[in-house]
Formats: C-alpha cells, structure tokens, sequence
C-alpha cells in the first residue's frame, strides 16, 4: 500500500445563498483556487472523485453536470453520493493501490436551491416515518433530547456550546455569517444551536510520496462505519457506530493516546448537541486535550457534502501552519450521525 499525502486545499466561503453561482460554477471556483494555490495544473491530475447528491441538485446522475467543471473529462471518475470524507477514502485508496499517483477530490453544496427540509424528508422510511413530516431537525431534536436526559444536562448546556462555536467561527473567514435566533426550532434545540444549511464547495487534492518534497501532511489512518437506517432502531443518547469508527481511525493511526497524541479536532456537529457527543463517541475527555473545532466546525457552516471535506481541509491547513503534528477530521451522512468517517492526518517528512 502506497503512502498517501494531502499536496493542497481549497474551500470557497460559505454562505446562506451564493446567488452569484450555480452549483456547477461553485465546483469550479474552488478547483480554480486549489490549483492556483499548488500551482498544478490540471494534466498532473490522474483521477478525479466528487461528492454530491441527485437530490440536492435536483437531477439524475448529478456528478454529470460538475465533471467538466473541475476537470474530469476524459479522465477516470467516480461519485460518492456521501459526505466528502467518504469520497476521500475512495480517493486514497485509488493511489494507496499503486492504480494512481494523483487524485482530486471535490466536494459542493448548494442548500439554496432547495427546500431542505423537504429534501431530508425523503431520507426516511417511506412508510412509516416520512408521511410524518420529519426531518432532519425534528430528528436533531429528538437525538438532542435524549443525550441531555441519558446525562442529566439540563437545555443550557446546548446553548453554552453553541456561543462557543460562534466565537470561533467569528474568527473564520470562510464562516456562514448568520443572525441566528433563539428561537425554538426542534424541542430543545433552539435555530442558534443547529448548523445554517450553506452553499459551498470543498476540493483537496492528493499525491503518492513521489509527487512530495520536504514535509507534507499525511493521511495516516481512517475508520468509518455505517449503523442501521431506521431512526427507532438506534440509540440516539449514545454517539452509535462513532467510537468504533474512532478506535480503528486510531489504530490504524498509531494513535494510544488521543488527548495527548492530537493537537487539533474538528468535527461534522450538525447541532451543540452533537459536538458534545461526538467528543465523547471519539474518547476524548470533557475538557482539555486537543484544540476542538478552531473553525466553529459544521456550526459555522454546513455545506451539504462538503461539510466533512471542510473538516480535513481545516486540519490540513493548521498543521500545514506547524499548528501542531497530527489532528482528525470527522465527517457524517445520514441523520443524526447514521454513518460516520474519521481521518488521522500527520505532518512529518515524505514517508
């Protein structure tokens, strides 16, 4: 298996409608400012994957209408209809097989086109479920109700959170900007306590260690895990698959000691209560440890699919920095956390 680095990043800024664009042109802005960053160009790039949805884009095969856009005619391409995170695993394993050298992975959203909460909708069951009307908050509310009973917290602490993840977020220049109230949108969580649905797109582009020179930022382990559909069939107080995804991304990571071993974390926390408990689904302790979503994390953006590609592109660019060595990016699809990703990234010298 051959070693698989991060050679760059890019992410367009995010915000509650880019009217400016449509979600083909978001693709291509952010693959146009990778390559202008690394200074690639597109024919060093083997194969290309993307993440994206038919249902947010609203049409059949929905990659179709992006390959173009960030540069995947005639070159082999794929489609992970999951966030980007999982659509980085098929990237890596691409060039860890020896098939590629280079692979670029890109990323989008576009929440603006859509209704979506109607859109979640549909991710439930067709018979029981989504006649309902529920929706990706009504279940955001019903997980954040059960954590804060299993734990005896009382509704403050979500809020306490969520005031945390907006002052970091104020020092992101690629955050949502939003005036979110504090407005009762899903019993307990208030509109301030969920993530804004945001447009934006994601791109990151990786390399075997014959395209590095000098240090680079490495990905070192992963784990990821899919748990059942059916919103009554999971425990929605504990963090489900998660720890399971968090003891393989660690193993395979080198990583015993997460509290010690990372410097920084950043995590796919659709709601103040998901930051929570996806803390503790990655078996890190209540306080201290390493630094926890310095971008605001999905709180101050939730760009459908890019959501989780923006996590790894937030820990790439602080260890790039020399903000420290190693970090995890965690990314999810489904609601309320159904399948969750987690990547170890390291810097140190060409493997």
């Amino acid at each position: 298996m051959r070693p698989v680095a991060i050679v760059g990043v890019a992410q367009t800024r995010h915000a509650e409608r880019r009217d400016d664009v449509n979600y083909a042109e978001l693709a291509f802005e952010v693959v146009a400012d990778l390559l202008a960053r690394t200074g690639w160009s597109h024919d060093r790039i083997d194969t290309v994957i993307t993440a994206s949805s038919d249902f947010w884009d609203g049409r059949t095969i929905s990659d179709m209408a992006v390959q173009d856009a960030v540069g995947a005619a005639g070159k082999s391409a794929s489609k992970v209809s999951m966030d980007g995170t999982f659509a980085l695993v098929y990237a890596a394993a691409r060039i860890a097989s020896g098939a590629y050298r280079t692979c670029l992975v890109v990323a989008h959203g576009k929440a603006s086109e859509g209704n979506p909460r109607l859109i979640a909708n549909a991710a439930f069951d067709p018979i029981f479920q989504r006649p309902m009307g529920i929706d990706d908050h009504t279940a955001l509310g019903l997980q954040a109700r059960c954590f804060l009973d299993r734990r005896g917290l009382a509704p403050e602490v979500l809020a306490e959170v969520a005031a945390r993840s907006a002052a970091a977020a104020a020092t992101n220049p690629n955050a949502h900007r939003r005036q979110a109230a504090h407005v009762l949108v899903a019993d307990p969580l208030h509109e301030d306590e969920i993530a804004p649905d945001s447009d934006g797109a994601c791109a990151v582009l990786l390399a075997d260690a014959e395209a590095v020179r000098g240090e680079a930022v490495w990905l070192d382990g992963f784990g990821f895990a899919t748990d059942v559909h059916g919103l009554g069939d999971r425990d929605l107080g504990e963090p489900g698959v998660l720890p399971q995804v968090a003891r393989e991304a660690y193993r395979s990571g080198g990583v015993r000691d997460p509290d010690r071993e990372l410097d920084v974390v950043e995590v796919h926390d659709a709601s103040s209560a998901q930051t929570l408990l996806w803390r503790e689904g990655l078996g890190l302790s209540a306080a201290g440890g390493p630094a926890w979503n310095p971008s605001g994390g999905a709180m101050s953006a939730q760009p459908g699919f890019a959501t989780g590609l923006v996590r790894v592109a937030e820990v790439f660019e602080r260890l790039a920095r020399g903000e420290g060595k190693t970090g995890l990016a965690h990314g999810m699809t489904g609601f309320v956390g159904q399948a969750h990703c987690a990547w170890i990234l390291r810097k140190r010298a060409r493997a």
